[in-house]
C-alpha cells in the first residue's frame, strides 16, 4: 500500500494519539459471553475483557475491542482452522505460555492441547491422562481502513504450571478443526550455565527482498530459543492487511508460522505500531500496569529468560513526560531487583536509538537523558534499537555529552574491558534490518564501530558469562560482524 509522504505523516501521527488507538486506560469490565459485543446500534461498544486463567498467577486484560468473550464451542467453514499461530511469554518463562492465532468470525473456539508426547497430543481429540486442554479468550478487532471485511477474530490462550526447560507438544482450535501440532520448550533453568541461542531483529515492514520470511528460516535452521524484535513489523498497526502479510510470508515451502509457533517472540512497540488495538491483541506480553502504563501492561516490561534479564520498554508513547517519568522510574526499580549472580546479562531493548551514525533517523537525544544514566547506573550490556533500517554496533558507552556519548575504554574487536569487575561501558546495537526500506548510513561517528547499511538479523549464543555475537545477512548467509566477549 503506498502513501504520498503527507499521508504517512497524517497517519503516523494517528497512530500515536491514546483515543483511536483502542489502548487508552478504561474500567475493566468482568468476563463477556459471546453476544456480549451485540448491540443494536451500527457500532457495537468497546469492551474489555479481565481474566485469571486456570492454573495462572496472574490476571489477562484484552485491550478495549469490539467484542470479546471466553471461547465457545462454535466453528465457522471458511477459515475454521487456526492460522498465524505465534508464541510468547506472559508470565514466567521456565513454567508459562502464551499462544495467539486467527481464524475465520464465526469460529469462537479458543483451545489448545498440549503435553510432552508428540503422538499423544496427535491422537487427542480432547483432553485425556496425558494430554492437558486449557480454553482461553477471542477478541474482534477492526481491520482498518481500506478493507472489505470489517473485523478479524484472534485468540488468546494462556498455560501455565509447566515444567522448566521442557519442549511441549501443543495444537490449537478445537475438535475436528485443530491446528498441526507445533513443539515449543520453556526456559532453561534461570542462572544456567548451558549454552542458548537469542535472535534480534526489527523493523520488518514491507518485507522488501524477501528478508523476513528469510531470516525466519534461518533463525529455524539455527535452532533459537528466543526471539526479540525491537519494533516496526508493519507499515500501519491499525491496518489489518499489514499483519496478515507480516505473519503470512513464505520463503519457498516455509512459513514465518513455523518458526513463530516454535519460539517465543517478544516486541517493543515501534512507532509504525502506534500501540494500535490490532498489535496488543495478537501478542500477548507481561501485564503488570505501573503508573501512567497503557495497553494494559504491555507498553514496558521484563522478563528473565536462562541467564539474561530481559526489558522491553516503548519509545513511541502518547505523553512524551511519561519517558522520563513514571518509565524511567520503573526501569530504575526493575533494574534495581535483579540479581546478577542469577541472570549475569542485562539486554534493554526499545525502538528508537540512543546512538547512530549519520542515518536518516538523528539519535533520540531525548531518551539518552532519560534512560542513559539508569543503563549506566546498573552497568546493562547490550541496548537493542531500530527505527533506522541499517546494522550498526557501537564501542562500549558510559556517560553523557551533549553531542555525542562518552566512549569508554574499549578491548579487542570493540568490546567492553573490565574495571574492578564492572563492564567499561555498553555496547549499542541498532538492528533495523528485517525487511523495511534499507536507509544510508556512516562508520565515521566517534562512537561508532560497525555500521552497514544491509538486510540483518543478530544471534547471541549465551554461555555461562561468555557471549559470541553475530550479524548476519539473510539474503547471502554471510556473518557481518562478529564478536567475542567474557564477562568477569
Amino acid at each position: 500500500m503506498q502513501h504520498s509522504q503527507l499521508q504517512r505523516a497524517f497517519i503516523l501521527a494517528l497512530m500515536l494519539i491514546p483515543s483511536l488507538n483502542g489502548c487508552e486506560k478504561a474500567a475493566i469490565s468482568p468476563p463477556a459471553d459471546e453476544d456480549a459485543g451485540e448491540d443494536s446500534s451500527s457500532t457495537p461498544p468497546i469492551r474489555s475483557l479481565q481474566y485469571t486463567p486456570n492454573g495462572c498467577a496472574y490476571e489477562v486484560a484484552t485491550p478495549e475491542v469490539r467484542r470479546t468473550g471466553m471461547g465457545q464451542d462454535v466453528f465457522g467453514t471458511d477459515r475454521a482452522i487456526p492460522e498465524h499461530v505465534h508464541v510468547s511469554f506472559a508470565g514466567d518463562a521456565t513454567t508459562t505460555l502464551a499462544v495467539n492465532w486467527f481464524t475465520d468470525n464465526e469460529t469462537l473456539a479458543t483451545q489448545i492441547l498440549y503435553g510432552t508426547s508428540r503422538e499423544a497430543v496427535t491422537a487427542a481429540s480432547d483432553a485425556t491422562d496425558n494430554v492437558r486442554g486449557q480454553s482461553g479468550h477471542y477478541m474482534f478487532i477492526a481491520n482498518g481502513p481500506g478493507t472489505n471485511v470489517d473485523e478479524t477474530l484472534v485468540h488468546e490462550v494462556h498455560i501455565c504450571g509447566l515444567n522448566e526447560d521442557t519442549t511441549y507438544y501443543y495444537k490449537v482450535g478445537g475438535p475436528d478443526h485443530w491446528s498441526e501440532v507445533f513443539d515449543v520448550a520453556t526456559s532453561p533453568p534461570l542462572g544456567t550455565a548451558d549454552a542458548w541461542t537469542l535472535a534480534v531483529s526489527g523493523d520488518s515492514r514491507n518485507n522488501q527482498e524477501n528478508a523476513w520470511a528469510l531470516i525466519n528460516q534461518q533463525l529455524a535452521s539455527a535452532g533459537v530459543d528466543l526471539h526479540v524484535f525491537s519494533g516496526d513489523a508493519v507499515f500501519l498497526g491499525l491496518l489489518q492487511t499489514n499483519w496478515t502479510d507480516f505473519f503470512e510470508a513464505r520463503a519457498g515451502d516455509f512459513k514465518v508460522q513455523d518458526l513463530m509457533a516454535r519460539v517465543p517472540f517478544m516486541s517493543a512497540n515501534g512507532n509504525h505500531e502506534g500501540l494500535a488495538v490490532n498489535y496488543v491483541a495478537q501478542f500477548a506480553f507481561p501485564q503488570e500496569v505501573s503508573p501512567d502504563e497503557l495497553a494494559q501492561g504491555e507498553e514496558w516490561y521484563s522478563f528473565d529468560y536462562g541467564n539474561a534479564h530481559f526489558v522491553v520498554l516503548n519509545d513511541s508513547v502518547a505523553d512524551s513526560s511519561v519517558i522520563a517519568g513514571s518509565q524511567a522510574t520503573w526501569l530504575r526499580a526493575d533494574l534495581a531487583a535483579v540479581d546478577r549472580s542469577v541472570t549475569p546479562w542485562i539486554i534493554v531493548s526499545h525502538h528508537r536509538s540512543f546512538y547512530t551514525c549519520r542515518s536518516t533517523h538523528s539519535p533520540a537525544t531525548n531518551l539518552r537523558t532519560a534512560w542513559q544514566p539508569i543503563f549506566d547506573e546498573f552497568a546493562v550490556d547490550f541496548v537493542v534499537n531500530g527505527h533506522n533500517h541499517v546494522y550498526e554496533r557501537s564501542l562500549p558507552i558510559r556517560g553523557l555529552l551533549e553531542g555525542e556519548g562518552q566512549l569508554a575504554a574499549a578491548g579487542p574487536n570493540g568490546i567492553p574491558t573490565h574495571e574492578a569487575g564492572r563492564p567499561s561501558g555498553t555496547i549499542y546495537l541498532v538492528s533495523g534490518g528485517a525487511g523495511a526500506p534499507l536507509y544510508d548510513v556512516s562508520d565515521e561517528c566517534p562512537t561508532t564501530f560497525v555500521a552497514n547499511a544491509v538486510h540483518h538479523y543478530l544471534l547471541f549464543e549465551f554461555e555461562g558469562t561468555t557471549v559470541n555475537f553475530r550479524a548476519l545477512n539473510p539474503l547471502t548467509e554471510t556473518v557481518l560482524d562478529s564478536f567475542t566477549y567474557t564477562k568477569e
